[in-house]
């Protein structure tokens, strides 16, 4: 029986990740031989993480790339466990790896056998199940990033410019700065109303109404203006979760005359193609 030393422990741990105890039973095992020490940790760590793969993951983390003629940009949700993972090396090392396959274009590998193993490793050191959640990819005349400081909340934005020789002019940039914020703060469910889902109206008029019904003052209100009432209201609803009836964060005007008002000024038409959203928690 080989002699374990203080040091092929700490040697082995550096290497793998793995816990002191854990790093010790495996070199035992092995005979004091690393590379078998290592093996055996691999197959017992894929084990382990393989029992934790249907636990929750309410914590994580964002990461966001742009291309630096802002007209590539990328953003991916990894989550974990438990909010102290999110902060170690191998959970950041890991998400950088996988955000620049995104920025790249390289989804293929994200779903490959050899993804799927380095998803186990990094399950196994960190002892907790990480799944890459979801992630988005925005090619455009205009893009751009925002992340919150505390990484749980992401958004990327794709404007369409018309007169494409104008996207960079600071105006611009700044329209797209604000605009990410925009989404961050309020959380719009879509560009306009032509592009909510109208399941979504109809579910929430449908509410408004039975509340109304509900309501002592309105018992010999007729059917017709109840329904007047209802549709005065669709107003309000489109103004919380369409981002250009929005009102702006920043100023007393809706989103879509902050749009015009940078439009006229760079002299070029500007609309919003596409933004995704991704909250964590």
């Amino acid at each position: 029986m080989a002699d374990i030393t203080a040091k092929m422990v700490g040697d082995l741990r550096k290497s793998t990740g793995s816990p002191m105890m854990d790093c010790k039973k495996a070199l035992t095992e092995a005979n004091g031989d690393i590379d078998e020490a290592i093996r055996i940790l691999r197959e017992k760590g894929m084990a382990k993480a393989a029992k934790r793969i249907g636990n929750e993951t309410k914590e994580g983390r964002i990461f966001c790339q742009v291309s630096d003629d802002s007209k590539t940009v990328s953003m991916l949700q990894l989550t974990c466990e438990t909010e102290p993972v999110t902060n170690t090396e191998k959970f950041i090392e890991f998400g950088e790896k996988v955000s620049g396959l995104i920025f790249n274009g390289e989804i293929a590998k994200i779903e490959s056998d050899e993804m799927a193993e380095e998803l186990t490793e990094v399950r196994s050191k960190l002892g907790e199940n990480i799944t890459i959640k979801d992630h988005s990819r925005l090619v455009g005349d205009k893009v751009a990033y925002y992340v919150h400081s505390n990484k749980k909340v992401g958004v990327v934005l794709d404007l369409e410019v018309e007169d494409q020789s104008k996207a960079s002019a600071d105006s611009i940039n700044e329209l797209a700065k604000n605009l990410t914020l925009q989404i961050a703060s309020l959380a719009p469910r879509s560009i306009s109303e032509a592009d909510l889902d109208p399941e979504f109206v109809k579910s929430e008029l449908e509410l408004i109404k039975s509340m109304l019904k509900e309501d002592p003052k309105n018992k010999n209100k007729p059917e017709n203006i109840l329904e007047m009432i209802v549709q005065g209201r669709k107003g309000k609803i489109l103004a919380e979760v369409c981002l250009l009836e929005q009102e702006y964060v920043k100023d007393k005007m809706q989103v879509k005359e902050l749009i015009e008002s940078v439009a006229k000024e760079a002299g070029t038409k500007i609309t919003v193609k596409k933004f995704v959203r991704y909250q964590i928690g």
